[in-house]
């Protein structure tokens, strides 16, 4: 005994790159063994994904899953135009009939006129004919001519007309065809034996591509704090409609996770290579094609647990948030609160998971040689989740700054965002003394000293925790030497390949000033390049 049992989608768990579907149904059965079939499922559905469940008196056998190809018909109007258009035709074909007999009166008629009259003068000459015959065959001639092409302008008229009723036809049936589609489905067999009658529901899970979630984030950053909301951006392209489901969105990936196993990496000495006859290298390459077997282990696959929805108590204005629980590996599990609806095939769906408070703090940053202008970020330090790639809009108590994108970020890592130009401080690099002199007769050298200043002021209402880089010549040749001297008035924190780097808090509206100074000392026979300021 087979049943066709309605299920819906009831739940949905998206992860990265695919989804977990849940089906319910009910169905009553009678004693004994008999088959449930549930259709209508996604193409994209994996065949080996599919487990059921459920409640009942009754034991489960065994699932079996189908692809199957299903043709719908448009209704009613196909046999109505097909019947027209054959019925067009036939009119065609008897009008193109008709013109042909028309034409062929013609050409008889006008045939008989010009033998009859190449003929008449002799008759005539001979006695055997009048001239009123000659007048009657005309008049009789020209009255079959009339009459031919007559009907030969109606029927070009009407075969006009049928042959536009034609393609109008044609093209109507063209678009009534093209509404007949094949659609590709998943069904399933379960195979379940009941002690006795009962009622049971059932519950169908599995999994399927085409479809996942992007991260996206909007930043709000303050003084000291900054606000972190998670967005999961759902795709839906499944050909299953999610209508209001209870919607779960999970960092995991439903991709095969593979451990490489290490394998050595032999070096050698370089040989000449040396001719091999071709049967060897020929076995050779095949060795070589073969693939390594055990290079790879498989991942052990991990079981994901639904998070059990929590009600919240919704305001109007407060905003709902996911229900957040980690699991195994360190898979992080939003349950959406409320019940959602994604459509296939329609526009990317932004769905709100949670919203944290993070420590942050502004920072200022000037490059003394490339910036005229100071330039400020905010230094967000990420929470207990990680923060995967994705796009971040950045919001200045409340003031839209700009878009960035961001790498994946570790539980408690710093990063830095909404880098924008700082009004509230002021800097300036100034040239202090440049002097050029001979190093020496006898070493017979050049030497040059600059001393530069660097001043910043800050004009905001709170002190201002600023890193200053600016840079002097480096050269990796013998012959050029440069200095710092004299050491900066404030001690650097980094000095690398030439790189000057300082850290400072400037108070609000004070000033900071940095001097500091180098010498290049080069040989007089060289020319330095690029040229020296």
């Amino acid at each position: 005994m087979t049943q066709n049992i309605e299920t819906r989608i009831s739940e949905v768990t998206v992860f990265r790159d695919g989804a977990r579907i849940t089906r319910r149904g009910k169905a009553k059965l009678v004693e004994g063994e008999q088959i449930l079939m549930v259709s209508g499922i996604s193409a994209y559905a994996e065949e080996n994904s599919f487990r059921v469940k459920g409640k009942g008196n009754a034991v489960l056998r065994g699932i079996d899953v189908k692809h199957v190809s299903r043709t719908y018909e448009p209704e009613g109007e196909l046999k109505t135009l097909r019947d027209q258009l054959l019925k067009l035709q036939r009119r065609r074909d008897d009008i193109n009939d008709a013109i042909a007999q028309q034409q062929a009166r013609v050409k008889r008629a006008s045939s008989m006129s010009l033998q009859f009259s190449s003929e008449f003068g002799k008759w005539y000459a001979a006695g055997e004919s009048k001239m009123d015959n000659l007048s009657e065959m005309d008049k009789a001639t020209t009255a079959i001519l009339r009459d031919a092409k007559k009907r030969l302008r109606d029927l070009s008229r009407e075969l006009r007309e049928v042959t536009s009723a034609i393609q109008a036809t044609e093209q109507n049936l063209n678009r009534v065809q093209g509404e007949r589609r094949t659609e590709t489905l998943t069904d399933v067999s379960i195979t379940v034996n009941a002690s006795s009658a009962t009622d049971l529901e059932l519950e169908v899970t599995y999994q399927l591509g085409q479809s996942g979630w992007t991260p996206m984030y909007d930043i709000d950053t303050s003084e000291k704090s900054s606000r972190v909301k998670r967005i999961a951006t759902v795709w839906n392209n499944t050909l299953e409609d999610w209508d209001d489901v209870s919607l779960t969105v999970s960092t995991a990936s439903a991709t095969r996770v593979e451990a490489v196993k290490a394998q050595p990496l032999y070096v050698d000495v370089l040989r000449a290579a040396r001719q091999l006859p071709k049967a060897f290298a020929l076995r050779d390459r095949k060795r070589m094609a073969e693939p390594q077997s055990g290079a790879k282990e498989e991942a052990g696959a991990y079981e994901y647990e639904r998070a059990e929805e929590q009600e919240t108590s919704a305001t109007e204005i407060e905003e709902s948030f996911a229900a957040v629980s980690e699991s195994l590996g360190g898979t992080v599990i939003y349950a959406v609160p409320g019940r959602v609806t994604i459509e296939s095939g329609r526009e990317p769906h932004p769905v709100t998971l949670t919203e944290e408070t993070f420590v942050s703090r502004v920072l200022y940053y000037w490059n003394a040689y490339a910036m005229s202008e100071v330039v400020a970020q905010d230094e967000v330090t990420n929470g207990d989740s990680v923060m995967l790639p994705g796009k971040v809009r950045v919001y200045a108590n409340g003031d839209f700054i700009g878009e960035t994108h961001i790498n994946l970020v570790a539980p408690r890592e710093k990063i830095r965002i909404g880098t924008r130009t700082a009004y509230d401080i002021k800097a300036e690099k100034k040239l202090a003394l440049k002097d050029t002199e001979k190093a020496g007769i006898t070493k017979g050298k050049k030497k040059r000293a600059y001393k530069y200043r660097l001043e910043l002021k800050n004009f905001s209402k709170n002190p201002a925790e600023i890193r200053i880089v600016d840079r002097i010549p480096y050269s990796g040749s013998e012959k050029i030497t440069v200095t710092l001297q004299p050491p900066p008035s404030l001690p650097e924190k980094k000095f690398e390949m030439g790189v000057l780097e300082w850290e400072a808090t400037i108070d609000p509206g004070k000033e900071l000033q940095v001097e500091y100074g180098f010498e290049v000392e080069w040989e007089k026979d060289c020319i330095i390049t690029p040229p020296l300021p």
